[in-house]
C-alpha cells in the first residue's frame, strides 16, 4: 500500500513537471540564459546559437503575445539587429544585463518592436471638431484598441521651414474605443474638422504593448546613425529603469506611438549632426510621459519631430528630469519642431551648454539674427501650445526660444528660475499666436529678459510678477509687428539693468490696450528717462504706479514718444538691423578666430 502511494506521488510529480516543461506552459516566462546547461522548452542558452543576437531573436520568435522574457545577468553582443512585430511582450533584465551593439553603420534599427498597418481608408462623411466619431467607407477590419490616424491634405505650417517641411499635413492619432458598422468611436474628441473636400486619409494600426525594464544598451558611437531602441505603433507601453549610451541618431525613438511611459532611465551621448536625440517622439505620437530620467550630452535631450509628415505630435509631458545639453550645433536641450501640438514641461533641471563660439558672438552682437548661431537654449518651442513651468535652468545662452511659424497658439512660461544664462530668458520667433504669458520667473544674468527680435507676435501678452536682474541690455524689448496687440507689463522687478528696464515700440501699428503698471525699477540706466521706461509709437498707453529707486514715477517721468514721431527712426533702425545681419553673414563666411571683416 505504501509502495502504491509513493508511485502515485511520483506519477503526479512527473505530470506536473511535464506540464511545466511544455512549450505552452513555459512560454509565459521565457528565459535567455548565458550559462550552458540542459535545454528545456522556453529556456534559451546563448552557447547553443551562432551568436547572442540569434539566441535573443529565437526567444522572441518562440514567444507568444503576452509573454515575459527574462534576460539573465550578463553581457550580450548584438551583431545583428533584433526585430519583433505584432506581439505584446514584457522584456525584463535580471541583474546587470548589457547589450553591446556591434552592427554595421548601415543597420540603423538596433532593437525594434512594432505593430502593423491594418488598413488604409477614407472618410464616408465629414468629421467635425469636438466629435468623437468618424465614419469610414469601410471599417470591417477596425477593432477596439486599434490606433487610428486621420489627416487631411492641408499644410499644417506653410510658413515654417518651407525647404524642410513643405509636405507636413494636418492630422492626429487616437485609440479606437468601439466600432459599430462603419462608425468608429475614438477615445477623445477630434481637435479639428476633416472635410471630404480636404482629401482626408485614414490609417488604422494594430498596436502592440511592449514593456522594457532594466536593460543596458551600449551602442557603437555617439555620431553613428544608429537608432538604439525603436518602438512603432506601440500602445500602453513603457521603457523604465534602463540605460542607453552612444546611439548617435537617437537612444529611444517612438514612431506613431500612443500612451507610452519613459521613466527612470539614463541616456548619454547621442550626437549625430542634425539628429542626436535622447528621446525622439515622432510621426504623430501622442500621450507620451517622460519622467525622472537623466539625459546628458545629446544634441536634443528630448525632441518632437516627424519622419512621415502625416499627423502631429501631441500631449508630450516632460516632468522631473535632469537634462544636460551638448556642445554641438543646434543643441537646444528640449526641442519641439513646428509639427507638434503641445508640450507640458514642468519641474525639470536643465543645463544648456556654451562653446567658445557662443562667448565670441555674445561679445559682438546685441542679439542674434540667425538661428544657426551657437546660442543654445533650454527649450526651443515650436509647438502650437506649451506650458513651461517650475523648471530650473542653469547656464547656456538662453531659456526659451519660440521657433517656427505656427499660428494661434497659447504659450505659458511661469515659475521658472534662470541661473547664469548669457543671453535672453525668452526670445520670440515667427508666427502670430493668440496669447503669451510670462509670469513669476526669476532671471539673474544675461542680455535681455524678454525680447522679440524676429517677426513673431501675439495678440495678447502678459508679462507679470517676474524678476529681471543683472542684464547688460533691456529687461523687456518689444517692437509691435501686428495691429491690435493687447499688452500688460505689471508687477515686475528690474534691477541692475544697463539699458532700459522696459522698451516698447509700437512700430507705427495700431495697438489695443497697453498697460505698464506697478513695476519696480532699481538701478536701471536709460538715456531716455530716469524711470528706465521708454515707450514709442503707442496710442494712449496706461503707464502708472511704476517705481524707480523706491520713488513713484507715474506717467510723467517715463519717456513716451507719441505715434508718428519716430517713423524715420524706425526706418534707420531697420537699415541698421540689416547692416548688422549682413556683418554676421560676412563674419561666418570669412572670419578666422577673433578677426572680424567689417563692411
Amino acid at each position: 500500500m505504501k509502495k502504491l502511494k509513493n508511485l502515485t506521488i511520483i506519477f503526479a510529480l512527473t505530470l506536473f513537471y511535464l506540464a511545466l516543461s511544455s512549450p505552452a506552459a513555459l512560454a509565459a516566462n521565457i528565459v535567455i540564459d548565458k550559462q550552458p546547461g540542459p535545454v528545456e522548452p522556453g529556456i534559451f542558452h546563448t552557447p547553443n546559437y551562432a551568436n547572442d543576437a540569434a539566441c535573443i531573436q529565437a526567444a522572441l520568435d518562440y514567444s507568444k503575445s503576452g509573454d515575459t522574457i527574462t534576460i539573465r545577468e550578463g553581457n550580450y553582443y548584438i551583431t545583428k539587429g533584433i526585430f519583433q512585430k505584432d506581439k505584446n511582450l514584457n522584456i525584463i533584465g535580471e541583474g546587470n544585463v548589457t547589450f553591446y551593439i556591434q552592427t554595421s553603420e548601415k543597420e540603423i534599427n538596433e532593437i525594434y518592436f512594432g505593430g502593423s498597418l491594418v488598413t488604409s481608408n477614407t472618410l464616408y462623411t465629414d468629421a467635425r471638431k469636438g466629435s468623437s466619431q468618424v465614419t469610414l467607407t469601410d471599417a470591417y477590419q477596425v477593432r477596439p484598441n486599434d490606433l487610428i490616424k486621420i489627416w487631411k491634405n492641408v499644410q499644417w505650417c506653410p510658413l515654417d521651414y518651407p525647404d524642410n517641411y513643405p509636405g507636413q499635413m494636418t492630422g492626429e492619432i487616437y485609440a479606437v474605443k468601439s466600432v459599430n458598422e462603419n462608425v468608429v468611436t475614438l477615445n477623445e474628441p477630434l481637435l479639428r474638422d476633416y472635410n471630404l473636400s480636404d482629401t482626408v486619409q485614414v490609417e488604422v494600426y494594430r498596436p502592440v504593448q511592449v514593456n522594457i525594464k532594466n536593460i543596458r544598451l551600449e551602442d557603437t558611437g555617439a555620431t553613428m546613425s544608429h537608432h538604439g531602441l525603436v518602438m512603432q505603433y506601440c500602445k500602453d507601453s513603457s521603457v523604465t529603469n534602463s540605460w542607453f549610451n552612444n546611439s548617435g541618431f537617437g537612444a529611444i525613438c517612438l514612431y506613431s506611438c500612443f500612451n507610452v511611459d519613459i521613466s527612470n532611465n539614463e541616456i548619454y551621448n547621442s550626437l549625430l549632426p542634425g539628429s542626436g536625440y535622447g528621446v525622439n517622439v515622432a510621426s504623430g505620437s501622442a500621450l507620451v510621459n517622460i519622467e525622472n530620467n537623466h539625459i546628458e550630452n545629446c544634441r536634443h535631450a528630448i525632441t518632437a519631430n516627424s519622419a512621415e509628415l502625416k499627423s502631429l505630435n501631441r500631449d508630450i509631458f516632460i516632468t522631473d528630469n535632469t537634462l544636460i545639453g551638448a556642445k554641438i550645433t543646434g543643441s537646444n536641450v528640449i526641442d519641439a519642431h513646428a509639427n507638434t501640438i503641445n508640450f507640458v514641461v514642468t519641474g525639470n533641471r536643465i543645463y544648456p551648454q556654451i562653446t567658445p563660439e557662443t562667448l565670441h558672438y555674445c561679445k559682438l552682437y546685441d542679439y542674434r539674427y540667425i538661428q544657426e548661431l551657437p546660442y543654445y537654449f533650454a527649450f526651443s518651442d515650436g509647438t502650437q501650445h506649451s506650458v513651461f513651468s517650475d523648471n530650473e535652468v542653469f547656464g547656456g545662452f538662453g531659456g526659451i526660444f519660440k521657433r517656427g511659424a505656427v499660428n494661434d497658439g497659447v504659450h505659458i512660461y511661469e515659475n521658472n528660475r534662470f541661473n547664469g544664462i548669457l543671453g535672453n530668458m525668452y526670445e520670440g520667433g515667427n508666427g502670430t499666436d493668440s496669447k503669451l504669458i510670462i509670469r513669476n520667473n526669476i532671471q539673474n544674468s544675461g542680455m535681455h529678459g524678454v525680447i522679440f527680435p524676429f517677426e513673431g507676435s501675439f495678440r495678447d501678452i502678459l508679462i507679470s510678477g517676474n524678476t529681471f536682474s543683472n542684464l547688460s541690455h533691456q529687461g523687456i524689448y518689444q517692437k509691435f509687428l501686428i495691429d491690435g496687440v493687447n499688452l500688460e507689463i505689471s508687477d515686475n522687478t528690474f534691477e541692475n539693468i544697463k539699458q532700459d528696464g522696459i522698451y516698447i515700440d509700437g512700430n507705427s501699428f495700431t495697438n489695443s490696450v497697453v498697460k505698464i503698471q506697478n513695476n519696480n525699477l532699481i538701478n536701471v540706466s536709460s538715456s531716455n528717462s530716469p524711470s528706465g521706461i521708454t515707450i514709442k509709437n503707442i496710442q494712449n498707453p496706461e503707464v502708472t504706479k511704476n517705481n524707480a529707486e523706491g520713488s513713484s514715477t507715474g506717467h510723467g517721468t517715463a519717456h513716451v514718444e507719441p505715434p508718428g514721431e519716430s517713423i524715420l527712426q524706425t526706418f534707420f533702425s531697420s537699415i541698421m538691423e540689416f547692416y548688422e545681419n549682413l556683418k554676421i553673414k560676412v563674419y561666418m563666411l570669412f572670419s578666422a578666430g577673433d578677426l572680424l571683416i567689417n563692411i
